[in-house]
């Protein structure tokens, strides 16, 4: 089993670097035109395989953070790609059961990071950074579960409501992955304090996200 789990392991690192690359090759190049579309199938499919292996892991290693975290950032990917085949929510298209579903499981499964965190809180050993996140992450979670759950139940005014799901949930991802690569440096070389590794990539990347999608909204607005 010491074995198979370190081939895992392996595995984990090489499509998580992957889904890294590409990534940011997809963020970076011009939307819509070849290096995009397939620098994002590449992303998709890595980050797939980061998802599957992650959880195989946190099983094993009885890791609950890296479960949740599995879930979180890969939900953000797969609703991403889902909302580039959800494009006429603003007309009369309905959601697959299976968009219904990753996002009752993405709930669930962030209701329980808060309750890890709330957990943690009432612990003999409580670490405040590690609450605060866990908590974060959780409350972000949930954020993330219900701006991709709306617009099945409220139908979005907007014709390009796709393209701003699209981003908002690629980059999501993007930084929650970016968040774990970041942690695991810092853990095994010291680079920086633990907990301001795990916070830097959200507190950079979440601001120039809502930034870059309210000028896309613009853009749209003017046309």
């Amino acid at each position: 089993m010491e074995t198979g789990i370190q081939y895992t392991l392996y595995i984990h690192i090489i499509v998580g670097a992957i889904s890294l690359i590409s990534g940011a090759i997809a963020i970076f190049s011009a939307k819509g035109k070849k290096w995009h579309r397939q620098s994002g199938k590449i992303y998709f499919y890595a980050m797939t395989a980061v998802f599957i292996t992650g959880i195989v892991i946190a099983g094993y290693k009885m890791n609950r953070f890296l479960f949740f975290i599995a879930f979180l950032s890969y939900y953000s990917v797969f609703c991403g790609v889902r909302f580039l085949k959800l494009k006429k929510l603003h007309k009369t298209q309905q959601p697959k059961w299976y968009d219904w579903f990753a996002g009752i499981l993405n709930t669930v499964a962030n209701l329980a990071f808060l309750g890890l965190g709330m957990y943690y809180l009432f612990s003999d050993s409580v670490n405040i950074g590690g609450v605060l996140l866990t908590i974060g992450f959780g409350i972000g979670g949930l954020a993330i579960s219900y701006a991709n759950l709306k617009p099945f139940v409220i139908r979005p005014k907007e014709a390009y409501h796709w393209y701003l799901a699209h981003i908002g949930n690629m980059m999501g991802g993007y930084i929650a992955t970016f968040t774990a690569f970041l942690s695991t440096m810092v853990t095994r070389f010291d680079l920086m304090n633990p907990f301001v590794a795990f916070a830097l990539p959200s507190l950079i990347g979440i601001p120039l996200l809502l930034f870059w999608q309210k000028k896309v909204e613009k853009s749209f607005t003017k046309r």
